[in-house]
């Protein structure tokens, strides 16, 4: 399932990680040492990362791309090997397009041509609130205040009109609407309406617009230059273009880079103004760089050895009247920005310790889960994600909570997906008995409760009326989400007595995203195929008991998960794992005792001392020598190729055999050299017309009804 090649050079040695800044705020700052300790410690405290690189076609450029481990496409090409080895053929594990890369592809008609004439001011007041409204909490390109100032200077003085100006205007007016979400009863929706039903596409109108005139301009290393490859990259983002999004992240980072946004100290020759928007810029490339690299499994570009102490701090700290409850809509979005920026480094922790490790230390991804505790601990009340169900925020607020709640659940599950990946392989592996020790347990049932409260907080954004039909960063994490409720679903590790509400959610969610977004639609076919599979799955065990056997685990009980939509609406502190009574009992899912007890708690039972951490409490304080000493009686030699064991009898991830045993075959593909001179001028090649314009593998923006 996809091209794989091992780098031997890479995976014959240790990777020792330098040090790398705090969080910050300057919290445990001496996380490094203990990393470096534990990495360079003795092989029980070790594992085997996965070096592979994982490759998808592009079937309109004919190109390949790299899928690193991180990223939720190189999940699902594993999971469809274990489904398909494990139940056979379905429409999931045999999807056409499975090898491909589905980049959108927008062609406009051949007479259509981008007018330079700006739209009245009543459209392009309704277009830049949207844009501000929806991009709240992840990017914060403008000074708001300065930049509603520009727009009444363009419109007022049209013959002042800076070409710098123009190219920002065109692009804020592109995202605007194609992020759109028009408050039903007010001038907004018959406004977009109108845009949205012309012949045309009216966003990339705008953005080939921005283009032309960003040609001729004549400076391309300035401040400018990095707002608006920040806006190309978030434009291509939510058009379903993956990767010219990376590229032009590209740019703006190394524009960035040659501008000194990195150093503090480079900004002394500023004014206040200007200074603050070079910090914010800095954030803002700082948020989309950790994005980009865990959501396509690629590097990250953004070091933090590189940046200064502060440089990723706000410029000036909250004031006391900020942080009372409620706030303004400023301040919130501040905040959140600020939550986000550390959710982010959390996040690139996560990348480089686990996902781009040769050895991984236990020691390590719990020093990243304590974090990721005590972030979620400290986030203001004003971020809580109850706030959106109350229905009577500002809808930037709103789209600010739900960024930064969802960001979060993905931080987790990006750290303990390896672990239910381990475990899963572990049940469906039938060449050995397998046994696993607790840190697998937790960290894996971590996983699943994390991918619940994403659909869980992004059904609720839905309901509450504040998600719009188009936004990349949501879409992305509920289908991150979903694959892996489906895969608990196919395998039975966990009982998730809210399964189906959470698929339901899952798939309402996409179908809502896809009438105007061409990935949520793409995302929806997998999800709806993965979940048919399952329920495919499942009659056949009715039909031949026999087939429940091939996934088991010898002497392991079903443990039952908590159930989190109960847990959301009468939760004050907003903690993600709870463990009621104490320690979780694990359960056999037919025990209808157990379940009896359950319903006889009930949630009402919890209060604040019954919080519990994500992780289990013998994780959180290792020795000083990197030994973890749990569950002790588990054996050694019943761990399956790849699962090696630390002291303690805990097993270690081999991210390498996780894609070993399956039995399948990587595709071959035919790749024709590119013509010499066939890209533009920003190394992108050109969209060749093809029939109605529309590639067979790809689609126009608004995708039609028939897009599979």
């Amino acid at each position: 399932m996809g091209l794989a090649e091992t780098d031997p050079s890479e995976s014959s040695q240790k990777t020792v990680m330098g040090p790398t800044r705090p969080l910050p705020d300057g919290s445990d700052r001496d996380f490094d040492s203990r990393s470096r300790v534990s990495n360079v410690s003795g092989g029980a405290d070790e594992t085997e990362n996965l070096t592979l690189y994982r490759m998808l076609l592009d079937p309109y450029t004919g190109r390949l791309f790299s899928v690193g481990q991180s990223g939720s496409l190189s999940y699902l090409m594993l999971i469809r090997m274990i489904v398909g080895s494990v139940s056979g053929s379905s429409t999931f594990t045999e999807d056409p397009n499975r090898h491909n890369i589905l980049e959108n592809v927008i062609e406009l008609p051949p007479r259509a041509k981008p007018s330079y004439l700006l739209p009245n001011k009543a459209t392009a007041d309704i277009l830049i609130d949207s844009f501000f409204t929806n991009t709240s909490g992840f990017i914060e390109v403008f000074n708001k205040e300065d930049f509603l100032g520009w727009v009444e200077n363009c419109y007022q003085d049209p013959p002042g009109r800076s070409e710098p100006n123009l190219v920002l205007l065109n692009l804020v007016f592109a995202i605007g609407l194609t992020v759109s979400r028009p408050v039903q009863g007010t001038d907004q929706v018959a406004v977009i309406q109108k845009l949205l039903s012309e012949p045309v596409n009216r966003a990339e109108l705008f953005f080939i617009a921005a283009k032309k005139h960003h040609n001729v301009m004549s400076g391309v290393g300035d401040r400018w230059s990095i707002q608006i490859h920040i806006l190309m990259t978030l434009y291509m983002l939510a058009s379903a273009r993956r990767n010219e999004s990376y590229h032009y992240f590209g740019i703006a980072s190394h524009t960035a880079f040659t501008l000194g946004l990195q150093r503090e100290e480079n900004s002394a020759i500023f004014g206040e103004p200007e200074t603050r928007l070079r910090r914010n810029l800095w954030r803002t490339l700082f948020i989309l760089d950790r994005f980009l690299a865990a959501s396509l499994g690629r590097p990250i570009l953004i070091s933090e050895q590189d940046c200064s102490e502060h440089a990723l701090e706000p410029l000036t700290k909250p004031q006391v009247d900020d942080l009372a409850p409620g706030g303004d809509m400023h301040s919130v979005s501040s905040m959140a920005l600020d939550a986000t920026v550390k959710s982010c480094y959390l996040i690139g922790t996560t990348l480089q310790k686990v996902y781009s490790q040769v050895k991984v230390s236990w020691l390590v991804a719990q020093e990243i889960a304590d974090r990721l505790e005590n972030w979620e601990r400290g986030l203001h009340q004003n971020l809580h994600y109850r706030r959106i169900t109350t229905g009577t925020i500002d809808a930037t607020q709103a789209v600010s909570i739900l960024h930064v709640n969802l960001l979060h659940c993905h931080s987790i599950l990006l750290l303990t997906r390896p672990f239910f990946l381990s475990l899963l392989k572990g049940a469906c592996d039938d060449r050995v008995s397998q046994r696993f020790g607790s840190r697998t347990e937790k960290f894996s049932q971590a996983c699943v409760e994390t991918s619940q409260r994403t659909i869980i907080l992004a059904r609720t954004a839905l309901d509450a009326g504040y998600l719009p039909q188009c936004n990349p960063f949501v879409i992305y994490f509920v289908f991150s989400a979903a694959l892996i409720i489906l895969s608990n679903e196919f395998a039975s590790l966990y009982h998730n007595p809210e399964a189906e509400i959470s698929i339901h959610s899952a798939l309402l969610i996409l179908k809502y995203c896809e009438q105007m977004d061409v990935q949520a639609k793409r995302f929806l076919f997998i999800v709806e195929r993965f979940h048919d599979a399952n329920v495919g799955f499942h009659n056949a065990k009715i039909r031949d008991p026999a087939m429940s056997k091939k996934i088991y685990l010898p002497g392991r009980k079903t443990p039952t998960l908590l159930t989190l939509s109960s847990s959301l609406q009468h939760d004050a502190v907003s903690p993600f794992f709870h463990l009621v009574g104490g320690e979780r009992r694990d359960t056999y899912v037919g025990d209808p005792s157990s379940m009896k007890e359950r319903q006889a708690t009930g949630m009402s039972t919890l209060s604040d001392h019954t919080v519990r951490p994500m992780m289990p409490p013998t994780l959180q304080q290792p020795s000083p020598e990197g030994s973890l000493s749990v569950n002790s009686n588990i054996a050694s030699a019943s761990m399956a190729p790849g699962i090696d064991v630390i002291s303690g009898g805990d097993p270690e991830v081999n991210f390498l055999a996780l894609w070993e045993g399956w039995g399948q075959e990587p595709p071959s593909y035919h790749i024709s050299p590119d013509p010499a001179g066939s890209f533009d001028p920003y190394g992108l090649p050109p969209q060749i017309p093809q029939g109605n314009g529309l590639h067979h593998h790809t689609q126009t923006y608004p995708p039609p009804p028939d897009y599979r």
